[in-house]
């Protein structure tokens, strides 16, 4: 028995490896290319760049204006996980642990926004966006971004909250909170896992969106990242390829090193899902 499964976690293992090899190498392969030169990129994609040189990455931020598109990006996904953090923790808690009319209702009403294909609402959104005069302004990217992540988030956090324990309210209640004291002091400090769960998530899904941003932004100075490197990749002639890698390299690794930093929490927040949930 024991070696049956002993066998069996080396195949689990062989083929993890395999799977993470797979998905790893693009991103392997791009940051390769960033540290070539144009030549040795255009004599070979496959080959080992020659020496670690940063001047793509200079040329990137200089030329490509790589620093504003990454600073741009990175206030529409501060601005964006503050809505989100704030507004889902509100609506999760009400739907887990508070009693109201039309809870089931209103719940469903949240979720169906995941039944709706994006490229349907692409249109209507612009329409209102003018409507409201608000193209090109940080609410233009931060409250569409918040309406496609909400359904999801709303569906881990809820779910979280649930698996707290009714008699912790209740003894709090008992203490003199009121339901503000509870939410801020009890029960966001123990739903850290999950609010950092929801941090990654919503922050990776705000860093790289594409379609919105390039639909909701005409003013260049405002580009996000992944609009700013489509514009850098219909420049590969004046600037090169290798500086697009660059600009690449540097929005994948950003969250990366976010995720890593929070995987501890990530973990936590599944497992306390898969066994109390």
């Amino acid at each position: 028995m024991k070696k049956r499964k002993g066998t069996l976690n080396a195949i689990v293992f062989i083929l993890v490896a395999i799977y993470a090899c797979i998905s790893l190498y693009p991103l392997i392969w791009a940051i390769l290319q960033s540290f070539k030169t144009e030549g040795e990129f255009l004599n070979s994609i496959w080959s080992l760049p020659s020496s670690l040189s940063v001047s793509n990455y200079e040329t990137a931020f200089q030329k490509g204006k790589l620093d504003t598109y990454f600073w741009n990006t990175a206030r529409n996904t501060a601005a964006t996980l503050a809505v989100d953090i704030v507004f889902i923790t509100l609506a999760g808690f009400a739907f887990a642990k508070l009693k109201m009319k039309f809870k089931s209702l209103l719940y469903g009403m949240f979720l169906i926004n995941l039944l709706i294909p994006t490229p349907i609402i692409l249109l209507p959104m612009y329409l209102l966006i003018l409507d409201l005069h608000i193209q090109n302004t940080l609410a233009a990217i931060v409250f569409p971004y918040y309406q496609g992540f909400a359904p999801l988030g709303l569906i881990l956090i809820t779910n979280y909250f649930r698996s707290i324990p009714d008699e912790v309210i209740e003894s709090a209640r008992i203490d003199g909170c009121n339901t503000a004291q509870i939410l801020i002091r009890i029960i966001v400090p123990l739903a850290m896992p999950i609010l950092s769960t929801l941090m990654v998530l919503g922050g990776m899904s705000a860093w790289n969106e594409f379609m919105w941003a390039l639909i909701s932004i005409s003013d260049s100075a405002k580009y996000t990242l992944s609009v700013g490197i489509s514009t850098l990749n219909d420049k590969t002639s004046i600037l090169g390829y290798t500086p697009v890698f660059a600009a690449l390299s540097v929005s994948a690794i950003v969250f990366i090193v976010i995720y890593l930093l929070a995987q501890r929490a990530f973990v936590q927040s599944i497992t306390a899902g898969a066994v109390k949930g």
